[in-house]
């Protein structure tokens, strides 16, 4: 029986997070559920984002808010596109949540847009507090 609920939350500063968060989804996806997992700012190719292909439809990357510069080295015009590109992944968790598209939903990176100061705290919790069961 799988338990209803759960929010993990991966941090800290270096390596690590992302690959916890694959192994949960590795285990998922072995156990016959569906994983979703949304990137903030990783725009080059990845094993997990080939892993990933090879598993579709049950697992599935997508990624918003890639960029090759820093926020703060963007003109307006590319910090206003990074800015809509994020809102459109932050509308499509919600969406995907209350569709019920999947078992486990990954935000891979969100603390980053938190510690960015591109998107506040609360914004997260919002999401986090919309999840079904």
């Amino acid at each position: 029986m799988l338990d209803k609920g759960y929010v993990q939350v991966y941090t800290g500063d270096g390596k690590g997070k992302t690959t916890a968060a694959l192994g949960l989804a590795m285990r998922a996806v072995g156990r016959g559920l569906k994983v979703i997992m949304i990137q903030f700012f990783k725009g080059m190719t990845t094993g997990e984002l080939m892993t990933a292909e090879r598993l579709a439809p049950d697992f599935t990357i997508v990624r918003y808010g890639s960029s090759n510069k820093f926020f703060n080295q963007m003109t307006e015009d590319e910090q206003n596109l990074l800015l809509a590109d994020i809102e459109e992944g932050l509308e499509k968790i919600e969406r995907i949540m209350s569709n019920n598209e999947c078992n486990i939903l990954i935000l891979d990176e969100s603390m980053s847009l938190i510690h960015s100061n591109l998107i506040a705290v609360e914004r997260i919790c919002s999401i986090i507090d919309k999840k079904p069961d």
